[in-house]
């Protein structure tokens, strides 16, 4: 991921980039065959498409699927993460019904799931660049106030 990678909308521009995390229901070893690892590329793909969400990276495990991902400013982590969920169970019981028959009530996936924010600077840069532009600000401050109190001693002297 670069700076390239800012989303560009109307009013901001950003990085909105998350770890995404999620495992199926009693977290099963059924990722691993190609078959379903395809039905679940293409549903995330689509997904992601439709919402407008960049996939940087992707990686589906026996038991559980990573994605590194920028989401649209006005759509959250927990929601990115029910958008393919939701898809993709479903298109996964639309593939395969006998899942049904393991899976009830059409909860493939387990309830929980992980997210962390990511981005292509690191803690200290930003602790850095915050620091740095409060005493800016303040030297700046003291400049301007000191620049007024000179010019109102001259005025004083007229």
């Amino acid at each position: 991921m670069n700076s390239g990678s800012f989303v560009r909308r109307q009013h901001s521009v950003g990085i909105n980039a998350f770890h995404l995390e999620w495992c199926p229901k009693y977290r099963y070893n059924v990722l691993d065959g190609n078959w379903l690892r395809r039905v679940l590329t293409e549903s995330l793909c689509k997904t992601a498409e439709q919402y407008g969400i960049q996939i940087f990276a992707m990686e589906i495990s026996t038991d559980h699927l990573h994605m590194f991902v920028n989401l649209p400013g006005m759509l959250g982590p927990s929601q990115a993460i029910n958008l393919f969920k939701g898809r993709s169970a479903r298109e996964i019981f639309v593939q395969c019904p006998s899942f049904r028959n393991v899976y009830h009530k059409g909860h493939f996936w387990s309830r929980g799931s992980f997210y962390r924010s990511v981005s292509n600077v690191g803690a200290d840069t930003i602790y850095r660049y915050i620091t740095e532009h409060r005493s800016k600000e303040i030297t700046e401050s003291v400049v301007a106030v000191e620049k007024e109190f000179g010019q109102m001693n001259l005025v004083s002297y007229i």
